[in-house]
């Protein structure tokens, strides 16, 4: 399934710049194309300060109303530039979902990776997190619902799944292993799971409780992994180590 790595303006946690350097190096080899929401092109300008190989994304969309202080030559430019795309302007629509709706439209993506998509921890921006959470579900919404789809939201030490109908968990690190489902609507059940400290086979995660939090990988275990039934709604799974 092909993917697009898609970089908001949001929180990067700058201790980790060698995962983010990672991960957009693994991209360009598998050829996945690399867009950029409006301030999300900050993260290639920290990485290019750093090295004499230069990180190119391929688009930067977006109204540009975040980047406006990078000076006249910023650092890094995208290969393209969108500032206006199937008519949806004057904020319409969010950058970010500018960003995800070109990935599906333009590449022909279906596995949607974000960046950026936590909140900046001294601005208050849980508002921002929650709608980046839903930019997951917003692909989801844009295909038809015969067509095959994944997402999930990357972070140096978290990835939080948007789970369609099963997904394995690899093994981090030697430490704790957290994992955790959060549902939206109050269809979602899970059918079998494998390496959890507490099995999750046959649970309803309803939407108003919170008894599928903090579950842990078995010790020893180098992954995890949950089905949930066929006729089940997609849900939340937040892995963080």
């Amino acid at each position: 399934m092909k993917a697009s790595l898609i970089f908001l303006n949001g929180y990067y946690d700058l201790r980790y710049l060698d995962f983010y350097r990672s991960e957009i190096e693994s991209a360009i080899e598998n050829r996945f194309p690399l867009i950029c929401a409006d301030g999300g092109i900050r993260i290639f300008d920290e990485l290019n300060r750093r090295s004499e190989v230069l990180l190119v994304p391929d688009v930067h969309i977006g109204d540009m109303d975040s980047v406006s202080d990078r000076g006249s030559e910023p650092l890094s430019q995208a290969k393209q530039t969108v500032q206006k795309w199937v008519g949806q302007t004057d904020k319409d629509w969010t950058d970010g979902q500018l960003a995800v709706d070109y990935a599906l439209e333009k590449y022909g993506c279906r596995h949607i990776i974000i960046y950026g998509g936590l909140p900046r921890p001294q601005e208050y921006e849980t508002d921002q997190f929650l709608g980046n959470l839903k930019l997951m579900r917003f692909g989801r919404y844009r295909l038809s619902s015969d067509e095959p789809y994944k997402a999930e939201m990357r972070d140096p030490r978290q990835t939080i799944h948007y789970v369609l109908s099963a997904v394995r968990l690899a093994r981090k690190s030697s430490g704790l292993q957290r994992v955790s489902l959060i549902a939206e609507v109050s269809n979602v059940v899970v059918e079998s799971s494998e390496n959890l400290r507490w099995d999750l086979a046959s649970l309803h995660i309803h939407p108003d409780l919170t008894n599928a939090l903090r579950n842990e990988f078995r010790e020893g275990a180098a992954w995890a992994t949950l089905k949930l039934i066929d006729d089940s709604a997609p849900v939340y799974v937040i892995h963080n180590w």
